[in-house]
């Protein structure tokens, strides 16, 4: 940790001196879940611990997420380096092919959407919502999905031809660290949040991830006492690989004085299952039980892993009941439409 903290203003500096294009709903609403603390004891019937909930699923940009905040400076980069066409690489249920469709047409760019494993699957969900949003759609099967760089390559080659300047997102180290510039400023509005509250010491959950990653820069740049519990929600990529191997680049990127390292959160993967995009039934009553307690609705993908990890936690006396928890819901809402036959099933 540094010897001498950065100031509020400080870091948001180093923050707004990048380009960015306002789009996302801020600042997100942070809230109280008081019924399901209620409702969750642990050990010898210990009451649940105070438990926040910060919507960042109301961010706008077609149902909204995390990804919002990641936009307003992914989406800059591309409009002031020329770019008029994107093309994206994603699996067929992703919340980022969705809400890169609903930035690009923000921007009046052509979105370019190759989905791996998604021919012949249910039009519904976020795939229903790409389609609506008018995003050129191109659906691999299992055998065409091994090669879908290569395939998105060609289109790059082809549409480079027709005179379009074209970014391929999984070419650039940008929108791989682009998500911990956003929440970095979402970590100084979380703290402002917590300040009016009188809180200063949280525990915060999410999805082990990019925006998990922010909160704990600002956390580290500016002393705070939070501390971090990321749960996982897939086996590829490798946590290694989609995170901690950018450390250095957010650091080198913003001019920061201390970035993060894996020990700055607990990681939890025992939540996973068989795997993303299979929902467990401990997720199933993790979704049933926040709407049946504070109204609130998860994802069987994301935050629907949280909360069974979260739930989990407190009934095993992990998490203590003097805590005050933080929930980072990001979204990935329309996937609640899409496990519509497996939530409507589940009895409990």
């Amino acid at each position: 940790m540094p010897k001498a903290y950065l100031s509020r203003a400080e870091l948001k500096a180093m923050v707004e001196k990048l380009p960015r294009v306002r789009m996302a709903h801020l600042p997100t609403p942070l809230e109280e879940m008081p019924r399901l603390s209620a409702a969750l004891k642990g050990p010898g019937g210990a009451t649940g611990p105070r438990i926040l909930i910060k919507g960042e699923d109301m961010t706008g940009l077609a149902f909204g997420g995390n990804k919002a905040r990641h936009y307003e400076f992914e989406m800059a980069e591309v409009r002031d380096n020329g770019f008029d066409t994107l093309i994206n690489i994603m699996d067929y249920h992703s919340n980022n092919a969705r809400m890169t469709a609903a930035a690009a047409n923000k921007m009046g760019m052509k979105y370019v959407l190759v989905l791996k494993n998604a021919k012949g699957r249910p039009v519904q969900g976020n795939l229903l919502i790409d389609k609506v949003l008018g995003a050129e759609l191109h659906l691999l099967d299992e055998a065409q999905s091994e090669k879908a760089h290569e395939y998105a390559a060609k289109l790059q080659r082809q549409m480079e031809r027709e005179g379009r300047k074209v970014y391929l997102l999984q070419d650039h180290l940008f929108p791989r660290i682009v998500g911990m510039v956003g929440f970095v400023l979402g970590g100084l509005e979380l703290q402002e949040q917590l300040e009016q509250m009188g809180i200063k010491k949280a525990h915060i959950f999410g999805v082990a991830g990019r925006s998990l990653c922010g909160l704990i820069l600002t956390a580290n740049n500016l002393g705070l006492d939070w501390k971090f519990t990321g749960v996982t929600v897939t086996y590829d990529p490798t946590l290694d690989k989609y995170i901690f191997a950018h450390s250095q680049d957010i650091k080198d990127l913003l001019g920061l004085p201390v970035t993060f390292a894996e020990s700055d959160m607990a990681l939890l993967d025992q939540y996973v299952g068989e795997g993303y995009g299979v929902m467990t039934d401990a997720v199933a009553e993790a979704i049933h039980l926040a709407a049946s307690t504070d109204a609130i609705i998860t994802d069987p993908n994301y935050t629907g892993t949280v909360m069974a990890a979260l739930i989990d936690q407190i009934r095993k006396g992990h998490v203590k009941p003097d805590e005050t928890v933080v929930f980072l819901h990001t979204g990935g809402l329309p996937a609640v439409f899409a496990f519509a036959e497996e939530l409507a099933a589940w009895k409990g």
